[in-house]
Order: structure tokens, then sequence, then C-alpha cells
């Protein structure tokens, strides 16, 4: 049994306990060493699950597509699958479903190695990802297909578990590029790697980050599940508002004690992280128009079916947002 399973099963054992509340209750995860996870540390760090009355336990589970499992398994509750897992599982008739947006673009730098001049330098050069179906790797596939490089026939993709495990493999040549977030891109640049092509110039519609869970979780456990969406609006807003112990998190999480990169980790979750967290359609179709390549059960699909911006809009009407920020965010 992984580590990372124990720690699951772990999380889980705490819910059967004896006077355990178990109502409020339940396992949240994220799953990348990225700016882009800081609203789930900062939800566990700074006390707003608390503040809602939720009593969460924050694992890590490296990969999109791992942490999207063991969502639809039940051992995770809340978690940050992308567009491209939800859209799989749910062809496949899984219940998986995005209740909030945290980042609705391809959010990610192409790092590569010193010999990579190109991006067509790319060819029959071997890549890494952390998981196939992974945000990291569906972004280096849209990113290839849009420069005329079949993915896997032209560029080898190997999996690798993490973006520390990647960046270190970068160094060592074990493969020539790879998707990065900050931090890991910059410890991808200490190895020796230097930015291809940054994909937020790019503009690709895509559920990079979502606030994922099961229509279950939303049906029975609605209320909870709504109190989540008030604590990632007061992370998000404390994120903005109190940098300082924004950082501080940040640097507990990602382990880098380079001021500078946290500074730039913190720019970069304000550049992609959504106030509002509703997902935007244009997320899911060219998800979608994808997977519909291999897969036409996509082709009949509508991006609604895999979103429920409800809970968003609920809050949205009931003026949250605009009470927290002061304005219209």
């Amino acid at each position: 049994m992984t580590h990372q399973r124990k720690t699951i099963l772990a999380a889980l054992a705490l819910l059967l306990l004896p006077g355990t509340a178990q109502a409020q209750k339940f396992v949240q995860a994220y799953s990348s060493i990225s700016a882009l996870n800081a609203t789930f540390w900062i939800i566990q760090d700074a006390g707003f699950a608390k503040q809602e009355g939720l009593d969460t336990e924050l694992v890590y589970i490296p990969s999109s597509s791992t942490v999207a499992q063991a969502t639809l398994a039940g051992e995770v509750m809340i978690s940050p699958a992308n567009g491209q897992v939800i859209a799989d599982v749910g062809l496949q008739g899984g219940d998986l479903v995005a209740m909030g947006g945290i980042t609705n673009v391809v959010a990610f730098y192409i790092m590569a190695t010193p010999e990579i001049k190109t991006i067509q330098d790319l060819r029959g050069k071997m890549v890494g990802v952390t998981r196939f179906g992974s945000s990291g790797d569906v972004g280096m596939r849209m990113f290839l297909t849009k420069y005329g490089l079949e993915p896997v026939k032209d560029v080898p993709m190997i999996q690798l578990g993490g973006l520390p495990e990647i960046a270190s493999a970068m160094g060592k040549r074990t493969v020539h590029a790879a998707a990065f977030s900050q931090p890991l891109a910059y410890v991808a640049q200490q190895g020796g790697a230097h930015l291809l092509a940054n994909l937020s110039k790019e503009n690709i519609p895509f559920l990079h980050v979502g606030v994922t869970t099961t229509r279950k979780f939303i049906r029975e456990r609605r209320a909870q599940a709504k109190a989540y969406l008030r604590a990632y609006g007061r992370a998000v807003h404390f994120m903005h508002t109190r940098k300082e112990e924004s950082k501080a998190i940040i640097a507990k999480y990602t382990k880098i004690k380079d001021q500078g990169m946290i500074d730039g980790s913190l720019t970069y979750a304000y550049d992609f992280i959504e106030k509002v967290p509703l997902v935007k359609p244009a997320a899911f179709q060219v998800t979608l128009d994808d997977i519909a390549k291999k897969n036409p059960k996509a082709k009949a699909a509508r991006p609604e079916q895999f979103f429920d911006n409800s809970l968003v809009q609920e809050l949205l009407d009931e003026g949250f947002f605009v009470k927290l920020w002061g304005k219209n965010p």
C-alpha cells in the first residue's frame, strides 16, 4: 500500500471515530506543487474551512487524473481535477462534476532543455508529464498540436509522477521538455531549462483546475458544498489582500525559499485564479472537441453535463462576492 493511499485511508478512519462530527468532516486534496493549488492550501491553513463550519483534512495526491479517481471513489470529497479528466469520467458514466472553475484556460510554461531552441526541435525528443490525462499532459498535447506536432507519434511522452520528478529528469536530460506551473518552473530553470513558451499567451480555453466533486456530494451535502465555495472565495480574497501571509503558506507547501520565486508564484496565481469561480462552458467545449477525435460519445455531449454552476450562482445572487470585495470582482 502506498503512503498516499495510507494517508487517505487514515483520514477516512477519522470519520468513523465515535464523537467525530461526521456530518462536517471530509477530505480535500491538491494534485500538484503549483500556485494554482494555493486556494486549497489557504482554505486549510488560514482557517477558512473551519470558519465555514467545515472540518477538512488536506492530502496531496499527485496528478489530476489520480486525484479524480480518489474523488470518484469517495476517498476525497473536493479536489482540483481538470476538465479532460471530468469529461472522460462522465462519458464513461462516472459521477464527477466541477462545481467551480479555479482556472478556465491552460496555464503553463513550457520549459525545455538548452538544446531545444524552437518548438520544432521537440520532434523525436521525449517530453515528460505527471500522468496521462493530467492538466500538464493535456496542455502539452494542445500546445504540440497547435504547432503541427502530433503527440506521441512526433513527440514521445512519458509519465513521471509529479512535477518535482519531471524537473529532476530534465536536469538529467531524461526528458527534454515539459509543462510547468510556478514555482516548479523555477526549479527546472535552476537545473538548466529555459522558457520555450508561455501558454498564457496562447489563451487556450480549458478547465485547468476545477473545484471538483461528485453530483452525489452536491445532492446529499449541498450546504457543505456551498460552504466550501464560500471558503474558496475568502481564500482568493486573502491571497490578494494579505500577501505576506499568502506567500508564507505558498512557501510552506512548495518548499521554495527564494523570495523572488515566491513573489512570482503569487503573481502567477493572480493571473489565472478566478475570483468568482464560475466554470466557463468554452473550457469544456474545447475538451469535448478533442475527445471526440477518439470517442464518438463526445460529439453528442454538451459542456453543461460536466459542471454545475448553481452554487456559485447562488452566492452571486446573495451578493457574497460583492460584500467580500466591496465591489463587483
